[in-house]
């Protein structure tokens, strides 16, 4: 699929030359879209600001960047207005679900980041507008959970199942929701949650997060997911309640990235191709799938030609852009950074440079460090010319110690030694944070903390550092991940205010044969060496079996039985949904005496030793990130 995209693109592209520079993007008069602010009307705003609080009236506060500051004063709470039929809801969360009006039901396209974030934009959208016509029609832009995680607040499974709302993805979303909901799921959630800092307190302005860079913050609660009932691979044209609209597949900042477009009014809504008005994230610190930036700014390029004649752009993340000079513009420019960061990266892979090498070269050109829609609050160019390095060359920087390092903890106690002793390293960096020389601080830290992790002083040493660093950051992913990575060094983070990717509602969504090769990777493999045999799992409501081989040190699922099992187990798919919401032992009790589960092969004995083979992952609080 990737490969006909980009030879439509290549097939179709025009020619753009230089884009004209004769004008200067603006802000609006109202402050809640660039443009002219004409169709783009404001038609409602509390006042309220979840991002920031604001500094008191005379005062500047070194805590924080004025980038930051800036980026956090712009994300108030308002509706937007669009023309007679769109609705943005923009600054209650990460993510603004937009509303489009049909003439007898809505659409609604990334209806938010929780099940309560979703309720209460719905709420706000229909107090303010008045309009009560049904959800006809949900658009998951791609799989992120904060775009998709909020439906529950806007419709129900029970309308969907009864056909009265349809919800479109691309064909590949389910699959990778299914990879950020179980395979890395805990340590995906655990470092996105350093990401936001909600460990570290959501308290506007210092101490936790001023802005999330792509909206004020992140809405935590109840991460919701009903599956779409309408994919597709390439383009789709929609008639829904009452709305004709086109989606089109853009990969770019995710592989099932899809944007909508209104022909008749010239609307593209451009999802998360742009990622607000930051430079992207080429490389997410937190962590994903490594992400192709040729891929990234073609898909640009695709919506140029093929949305030629845009006049007003929404994005999931950020304000509008008003204006067809406008909007080519912010695509160009966006575009432009992206390439030029990977070929420059690519020019200096080239010619040797290791990856640390590498961001002291390629910096952007003013006119795009600049430009607005390329402030590098959310992404950086320093982390995206690493991630360059990693897609092409991969983690091996050509020094072959690398290749068999010393073990880790024995390495930690060697630097001590060398660096003349624990108290020579701990004077050292109090002379580095005097100097501001911070990260460096923290560096020579993380050995003595490594080699006794209740080194107390110089784990408040290394959060002093961190702290001080994050107070200088214009980029909110490095101030979040500092001051979070300073609170687990002072112990006062509180490990309840995490960001769930193991959502069990999303589980329970997903397809059974999702479910079941997610397993794999719970295996306890050094239990499991010389260990051979074969489980059946029938589930009798849906008709569905699979069988588990156990074979030294892996386990292989099929979707089918086979014969000689040694345990063969009948149960039902509401069965699996409810050990999934942690029923456990209640729950299969409660099943065997209904007659839904039961075993016809084996014993009782058998399917605890077959249990006792899996793991669950780690909570966040079990995994420290800088303590270890």
């Amino acid at each position: 699929m990737k490969k006909t995209f980009l030879a439509l693109t290549i097939a179709s592209i025009t020619s753009f030359g230089t884009w004209a520079n004769d004008k200067q993007l603006a802000v609006s008069e109202h402050g809640f879209s660039f443009g002219e602010g004409q169709r783009v009307q404001l038609i409602h705003t509390t006042g309220e600001n979840r991002a920031f609080a604001g500094t008191p009236e005379g005062q500047s506060d070194v805590r924080i960047h004025k980038d930051l500051r800036n980026l956090g004063a712009s994300q108030g709470e308002a509706v937007l207005k669009i023309d007679d039929n769109v609705y943005k809801i923009f600054g209650y969360g990460l993510t603004s679900p937009v509303v489009f009006v049909g003439e007898t039901g809505l659409v609604v396209m990334d209806p938010g980041e929780s099940t309560e974030h979703g309720a209460e934009t719905e709420k706000v959208f229909r107090d303010v507008t008045g309009i009560d016509l049904p959800v006809t029609g949900i658009i998951y832009s791609h799989n992120h959970f904060d775009h998709l995680a909020g439906v529950k607040g806007w419709v129900t499974p029970e309308d969907v199942a009864a056909g009265k709302v349809e919800i479109y993805a691309h064909s590949t979303l389910t699959a990778a929701v299914a990879n950020w909901a179980s395979n890395v799921g805990t340590i995906l959630g655990h470092r996105t949650t350093y990401t936001a800092a909600t460990y570290a307190g959501t308290g506007a302005g210092v101490h936790g997060s001023v802005t999330d860079g792509l909206g004020p913050q992140v809405q935590l609660g109840e991460v919701g997911f009903i599956p779409p009932t309408v994919e597709f691979d390439d383009v789709i044209k929609v008639s829904n309640g009452g709305l004709d609209f086109e989606l089109h597949y853009v990969p770019s900042e995710t592989d099932d990235e899809i944007v909508m477009w209104l022909p008749d009014q010239k609307i593209l809504h451009a999802a998360e191709v742009l990622q607000g008005e930051n430079f992207p994230n080429l490389h997410t610190i937190r962590g994903t799938k490594a992400r192709d930036a040729e891929v990234w700014y073609k898909g640009i390029d695709y919506m140029r030609n093929t949305f030629h004649d845009v006049e007003i752009m929404l994005v999931a993340h950020g304000r509008p852009v008003e204006g067809n000079w406008e909007v080519m513009d912010v695509l160009t420019a966006y575009r432009d950074g992206i390439q030029f960061v990977h070929d420059q990266s690519v020019r200096a892979i080239n010619d040797g440079l290791t990856p640390f090498e590498m961001i002291e070269v390629v910096k952007l050109p003013e006119h795009l460090e600049t430009h607005p829609w390329l402030l590098q609050r959310y992404g950086t160019v320093s982390h995206a010319v690493q991630q360059q390095f990693s897609n092409y060359i991969g983690f091996f920087h050509g020094d072959p110690w690398q290749l068999e390092p010393m073990a880790h903890a024995q390495r930690a106690e060697e630097y001590v030694r060398m660096m003349g002793g624990r108290d020579n390293i701990v004077n050292a960096a109090r002379s580095y944070i005097k100097n501001g020389d911070f990260t460096y601080a923290a560096e020579i830290l993380t050995y003595p903390i490594r080699v006794d992790n209740d080194d107390t002083e110089a784990r408040e040493l290394k959060a002093q550092a961190y702290t001080e660093w994050g107070y200088k950051q214009s980029n909110i992913n490095w101030r979040n991940w500092a001051m979070t990575a300073a609170g687990e060094l002072r112990g006062d983070l509180d490990y309840h205010q995490k960001i769930d990717f193991t959502s069990t509602d999303v589980l329970k969504n997903l397809p059974t044969e999702m479910v079941m090769d997610m397993m794999t990777v719970k295996l306890k493999a050094e239990d499991t060496i010389g260990v051979n045999y074969v489980v059946n799992i029938h589930f009798t409501d849906i008709e569905q079996a699979y069988s588990f081989e156990i074979r030294n040190g892996i386990v292989e699922v099929q979707h089918f039985s086979k014969p000689e099992p040694k345990l063969e187990i009948k149960m039902t798919r509401s069965l699996l949904e409810d050990l999934l919401a942690g029923g456990g032992d209640a729950a299969m009790a409660k099943a065997a005496k209904a007659g839904e589960f039961g075993l016809t092969t084996g014993t009782a004995e058998d399917m605890a030793n077959f249990i006792a083979k899996f793991e669950e992952p780690k909570d966040g609080s079990e995994i420290p990130m800088i303590v270890r």
